[in-house]
């Protein structure tokens, strides 16, 4: 029986921004069913996303208060407007899959301190912003919400100020203006582009009104009859521009100085819709993660071992994929002094080691959490036959996972890759050149990112024209002193003459991805320790911080992202300091590039999306084989 994924929300409203949300939400979630505010049990359905807008004005509503239904749920775009009485919000934020909050705000309403803050769920799918010069400011879209409706409730009473002003309001602006397009936003229609049509200013009492006027860049004024929007404008540092419903005298003067300043005011509004569409995407990759842990689950038992501490390659994809899946991870502490139990035998090999695990111990894993597959991930991880034998008579699939190839083939993967029911190798070198396809069940599982591990810190100085982070060897050496002459790079990893880590030189944890964050741009040496080309980890790493990467061509990329309008490419050594002193002096060509590869990394090189189809292929393997 196909799952079901209900979407829950004010839909019945008669409001253009909750359409647009409903909108916005439907073009991410095809499949979802959408039910309003009056549906409160959520039996019938396998996740619900509540969500987004202001659906805790002053605190949880029915059933979310003593929320106790076992549909498990994610909170998408949330908004507060006063401060909430009770702390059902934050158990609630305790217990969801994902709970995002569109402004700081309502978190602080909402009591909750601990939790990234988010932005309004359109901005998934913004407006176009308006190029310089092709909008006019003489005409207006004004939207205009009656206070008078609000009173009723004494927290809005007090906050709003009340005077009927509407009237002081058309006269103003009628003297300000010579086209004015009037809405109040009451409509069953999504279609916010057409009525704001090719207005060049905007004045609003909606929330969505601004929403809209900040996506197309446009200059405005904004009625502050909600704290929802003054808390807006706050944020986009133009709180000047926000009057209560009773301020009229200032509206004259804001007007011809929100025109006199409108390329101010349009990088503002650039600068927090920038951030806004990098924030909430890099949510999204979470909140589809959930969904598609609840509507297609499978249990999946991973074994793998650290020894880069928390961003440890095999760490950040084993807990994305507990994401994507119901996962059990178990550490085997096969770099350390005392290695797991369940390591029965660890044999050296002239480039790493080959792992034996203990088919008992691992029956007993299998007994207690009766997954569908079995995840042994890098390290030389690998089953006794026995281990594998058993596996196949309980309907378990076997999934290997190799990540230092080409290097490490001959000693690992040569020898047993073929017992896998599913194999995976890091490089498509590997895949079409080392492992016979015809005994081994290969695939290509690239490397990729985790936004939880690795994300854009715009608080951190790029205080350095390039970075590197990675440890040093002769073929590097050379390179980056002559660098160092002519630019200022940040070197981290073991081996350099002046690295910048903490210990050795190294990074690890939120200090890497401080570091990746500390420059202009990103170098990635491609060439391995056996001296084969590939596409390394820390290329997604750095583009998954929001950075501009440089790296040796390979053909490979093309397969990844576009040369030259995603990523940067040089072919010798001797092109580096002309390619990195063009892009310091060209910073448009420069930001370009960061942001196509910034949506092309979440789109498709998160470790999410990699699960995504090794989840895809367990599936399609059990059906057939069992």
């Amino acid at each position: 029986m196909e799952k079901r994924l209900a979407v829950w929300g004010w839909w019945q409203g008669r409001n253009l921004g909750d359409n647009w949300i409903k909108r916005t939400v439907a073009g991410l979630f095809p499949e979802a069913e959408f039910i309003d505010t009056r549906v409160v049990d959520f039996s019938a359905y396998d996740f619900v996303i509540c969500g987004g807008g202001g659906l805790f004005i002053y605190d949880t509503i029915r059933p979310w208060f003593n929320y106790s239904q076992k549909t498990p749920y994610g909170m998408l775009g949330l908004g507060a407007e006063f401060p909430h009485i009770t702390d059902q919000a934050y158990k609630l934020s305790r217990n969801a899959k994902f709970f995002y909050v569109r402004d700081q705000y309502s978190l602080d309403c909402m009591k909750i301190g601990d939790i990234e803050r988010s932005y309004d769920i359109t901005f998934a799918s913004p407006l176009n912003f308006s190029d310089s010069g092709n909008f006019d400011m003489n005409k207006l879209f004004f939207v205009w919400r009656e206070g008078l409706e609000l009173l009723w409730n004494e927290s809005f009473r007090k906050y709003i100020c009340y005077e009927n002003k509407k009237d002081e309001y058309n006269r103003i602006i009628a003297g300000e203006f010579d086209e004015i397009t009037a809405d109040d936003f009451q409509t069953s229609c999504d279609d916010i582009e057409k009525r704001i049509g090719n207005c060049g200013f905007v004045i609003s009492g909606r929330y969505h009104g601004i929403v809209a006027a900040i996506q197309k860049g446009l200059p405005c004024i904004a009625i502050d009859i909600c704290p929802k929007i003054r808390a807006l404008m706050k944020e986009c540092d133009l709180e000047e521009y926000c009057i209560k419903i009773n301020e009229t005298e200032k509206l004259k003067e804001l007007i011809c100085k929100a025109k006199s300043e409108s390329e101010i005011i349009r990088r503002k509004q650039f600068l927090y819709r920038d951030k806004a569409i990098v924030v909430i995407k890099k949510h999204l990759t979470n909140v589809k993660a959930a969904v598609d842990e609840a509507l297609n689950s499978v249990r999946v038992l991973q074994y793998g071992s650290y020894w880069m501490q928390d961003n440890d390659v095999v760490k950040v994809m084993a807990d994305d994929l507990a994401k994507i899946c119901d996962s059990r991870e178990i550490d085997l502490k096969v770099y350390t002094r005392t290695p797991d139990s369940r390591v029965k035998a660890k044999i050296s090999t002239p480039n790493g080691h080959i792992c034996i695990l203990n088919t008992e111990k691992v029956r007993n894993d299998v007994l207690n959490f009766k997954p569908d597959a079995v995840v042994l991930n890098s390290g030389g991880l690998v089953l006794e036959d026995s281990g594998f034998k058993m596996l196949s008579e309980m309907g378990i699939i076997s999934v290997g996972i190799e990540l230092s190839d080409p290097d490490v083939y001959p000693y690992n993967g040569a020898f047993y890759a073929n017992k896998f029911d599913l194999f995976y190798t890091n490089s498509k070198y590997s895949l079409v050149n080392q492992y016979d396809r015809e005994k081994v069940n290969i695939h290509l599982l690239p490397f990729a990112a985790s936004t939880d591990h690795h994300f854009y810190m715009p608080e951190i100085e790029r205080k350095f024209d390039l970075v590197v982070v990675g440890h040093a060897r002769e073929d590097r050496l050379g390179v980056m002193r002559e660098l160092s002459k002519r630019f200022k790079v940040g070197i981290y990893g073991c081996g350099w003459e002046s690295g910048l880590g903490e210990v050795h030189g190294e990074v690890h944890g939120v200090q890497h991805t401080k570091a990746i964050n500390g420059g202009l741009m990103y170098l990635s040496f491609a060439k391995t320790i056996a001296g084969y080309m590939n596409v390394k980890v820390g290329l997604f790493e750095a583009i998954a911080c929001n950075q501009v990467v440089i790296t040796s061509y390979i053909e490979e990329l093309n397969d990844y992202f576009d040369i030259g309008k995603e990523i940067i490419c040089y072919k010798d050594d001797s092109e580096l300091p002309g390619i990195i002193e063009y892009y310091l002096e060209h910073e448009e060509e420069r930001e370009a590039i960061r942001k196509k590869a910034y949506e092309r990394f979440l789109m498709e090189h998160t470790y999410l999306s990699r699960w995504k189809k090794v989840k895809d292929d367990i599936k399609c393997i059990k059906k057939v084989k069992f």
